[in-house]
């Protein structure tokens, strides 16, 4: 999770291709290491656009619904 998170900001803060490298380096920044995630996290966004990612993925949070709690009293 931190990788993609990492990522992520790396993406706001206008790098429009964040590589490995540089998710390592962010993290290092803050005194965290980098796992062998981080490359199967780096496969697996090759070649795809970021926007359909998301925009895919929230399609299906909307399938999830939510039920409301129940009410104290």
């Amino acid at each position: 999770m931190k990788h993609l998170a990492v990522y992520l900001l790396l993406k706001l803060g206008g790098n429009d291709s964040p590589t490995a490298d540089d998710v390592k380096t962010a993290l290092s920044a803050v005194g965290l290491e980098s796992s062998d995630r981080l490359a199967d996290l780096m496969s697996a966004l090759e070649g795809k656009d970021l926007d359909t990612l998301l925009e895919e993925g929230k399609e299906k949070l909307a399938k999830f619904g939510g039920g409301g709690g129940g009410g104290g009293g």
